[in-house]
């Protein structure tokens, strides 16, 4: 006999989850999909909460989850190299065990916005966090007014998921990006 358990139901245990897949989204920047190891629990989350993940012997950070709130087994965390956590993190390989945590924080009130104009704005790593806000405003399109994505970055390499732009695009959200410094061949705001 076998029952399903909320991970989420006490977010102050900690639970030992897998590195699935890494993707390399920008230069110091990567999303890590994890999937927790005992089959049993189940996760979900909501637009704007953050998980802890913990690496034994290091310590504990604060990631935003980026993935879509809809999906389950797979708890995406985009990551920036910036300290030492975040740093040997990026020195794993693939199905690495860490620890982790949550979700923690006050969701973002997507429920205020149907029926109206949503405006999104997000720099660099940033965007991240408001992922699963885009994900969950895709699922349900027809509730909302206009949405507007605006994304900037430092440099045209620096722009998170820009493979995803053009299907925002075609459901309806309006995607704008600009950079600090174009580059040759940028045709966008700078």
């Amino acid at each position: 006999m076998s029952c399903s358990t909320a991970a989420a139901e006490n977010p102050w245990l900690s639970h030992s989850a897998r590195i699935d897949t890494i993707r390399q989204e920008t230069p110091g920047v990567a999303t890590y999909d994890l999937v927790l190891t005992n089959k049993a629990l189940s996760f979900s989350f909501k637009p704007g909460q953050f998980n802890m993940l913990y690496l034994p012997g290091l310590g504990e950070i604060a990631i935003s989850i980026s993935g879509d709130p809809g999906q389950t087994g797979v708890i995406p965390h985009t990551i920036r190299e910036a300290g030492l956590v975040t740093r040997a993190l990026a020195e794993l390989p693939l199905n690495s065990e860490i620890g982790i945590r949550g979700p923690f924080g006050s969701s973002w009130p997507v429920e205020e916005a149907v029926g109206k104009h949503v405006i999104l704005v997000a720099g660099g790593i940033g965007l991240a966090p408001l992922r699963p806000a885009i994900y969950e405003i895709l699922r349900r399109r027809r509730e909302f007014g206009q949405v507007d994505v605006l994304v900037g970055a430092r440099t045209p390499a620096g722009l998170l998921y820009p493979d995803e732009y053009d299907a925002w695009d075609a459901a309806g959200i309006q995607v704008q990006t600009t950079v600090d410094r174009g580059v040759a061949g940028w045709n966008g705001h700078v």
